[in-house]
């Protein structure tokens, strides 16, 4: 008679629908690729995805995980970030691929986990940033965020993401893909958490502190004033916010030169980080500037070169090397006091929900934190770190020694 093992077959795993489509869908996966590659119908791989959770055979789920190259401990997690399709909100949206918009989905998941990962064992930055009456203009909306930041209407922001770090706006620097890198997709933001409570705001890496600046604040924009509202027009809305954000109307009606030239502009350019674009346009929409001279404006913008790149102002603008472009670090403070400074990517990812070691890399390569560059494996001297978010993070030092 043979024997029977004494440990009998390896369980059945419940493997869960939204775990299996951000595997895939972060590394623009075409479901009939993972069907082919896992040995199943494509048909059967769709309902997987669609369902909330399906209980399969160990072996089932193992060449489900193979074929997406994700452990199936990622894809047995119960999911925690309720991030969707449609609750991303950035310039251009109608002509994103919906492609593209579910990788961003899966990206804000990412750092969802982590953040939900750390917060037993964290006391995390309080939110700051005021969720704006739906009839409050966007004027009235950026002074208000302007005044829960801790900013006088006559005092510029030196460094934007600090200071909504500091508010518990949690922004990341994520390597766009493919069409991403189209004109007008530099942002994107959304809420994460479990009860979709924390900001979060997504960057594509970029050299022009000047973008930069105004990508992030028209993305405060949208997380201020439209978390429920999708009607009227939410871009002009955001825009205005981020203009008042930055230069307060007051102060640019009591600034603005009497003779508008583009020499004439840089000094506002440098003391309140806006773009020289970006300061037309203000000018323009507040009353000064007729139509005929922010065309003008802009035609030399496009038409003159700056004389140290040699490039067009409107792609590279004088006074680009003023300032460095404006990094995060809050992602990468959050885990490494949470987790341990010596951890790998590879254990991290043990610590969230098994995410890949490669994406946890990627997402902290772009923080500035020495722990963050040393974990992805990038060396960047200019990427200087100090101490000013240590006052909104506190270990839970019962919750860690609970954790060991």
């Amino acid at each position: 008679m043979k024997a029977t093992p004494l440990w009998g077959d390896k369980p059945d795993v419940e493997v869960y629908g939204e775990r299996l489509r951000d595997a895939r869908l972060i590394q623009r996966l075409r479901s009939g690729e993972v069907a082919v590659a896992a040995g199943i119908s494509q048909s059967w791989y769709s309902k997987l995805e669609h369902a909330i959770s399906t209980t399969v055979e160990w072996n089932k789920a193992d060449s489900l995980a193979q074929a997406l190259g994700f452990p199936v401990n990622f894809l047995s997690s119960p999911p925690v970030t309720a991030v969707q399709r449609g609750s991303l909100l950035f310039r251009a949206k109608k002509s994103l691929p919906k492609s593209e918009e579910d990788q961003l989905v899966s990206w804000s998941r990412l750092v969802g986990d982590l953040i939900h990962a750390a917060e037993p064992r964290l006391r995390l930055p309080l939110l700051r940033i005021p969720r704006v009456p739906a009839e409050m203009s966007a004027t009235d909306a950026a002074r208000a965020v302007r005044q829960a930041l801790g900013f006088s209407h006559d005092e510029p922001i030196p460094h934007l993401i600090r200071t909504l770090e500091r508010g518990g706006v949690y922004v990341a620097t994520i390597d766009f893909d493919g069409d991403l890198h189209a004109k007008n997709h530099d942002a994107f933001s959304t809420w994460i958490g479990a009860m979709l409570d924390r900001p979060l705001i997504g960057i594509r890496a970029s050299d022009s502190w000047e973008r930069t600046r105004m990508s992030v604040a028209h993305e405060l924009g949208h997380l201020a004033m439209h978390q429920t509202r999708r009607e009227g027009d939410l871009e002009s809305e955001a825009y205005s916010f981020a203009a008042e954000l930055l230069m307060p109307l007051d102060v640019l009606r009591r600034e603005w030169p009497r003779s508008v030239t583009l020499t004439s502009l840089i000094p506002l350019k440098k003391i309140w980080g806006m773009s020289l674009a970006s300061l037309i346009e203000h000018g323009y929409r507040n009353g000064l500037l007729f139509s005929a001279q922010r065309t003008s404006l802009y035609k030399q913008l496009s038409n003159r070169r700056d004389p140290l790149s040699g490039e067009r102002m409107r792609v590279r603008e004088p006074g680009w090397r003023d300032r460095e472009a404006e990094r995060p670090k809050l992602v990468a403070t959050v885990a490494e006091k949470a987790f341990g400074s010596d951890l790998t990517a590879e254990a991290l990812g043990d610590e969230v929900f098994s995410w890949r070691a490669d994406y946890l890399r990627a997402l902290l390569g772009g923080q500035v934190t020495e722990w963050a560059q040393k974990i992805s494996c990038e060396e960047d001297e200019s990427a200087a770190t100090d101490d000013s978010l240590a006052d909104v993070i506190q270990l839970n030092s019962r919750s860690r020694a609970a954790a060991r």
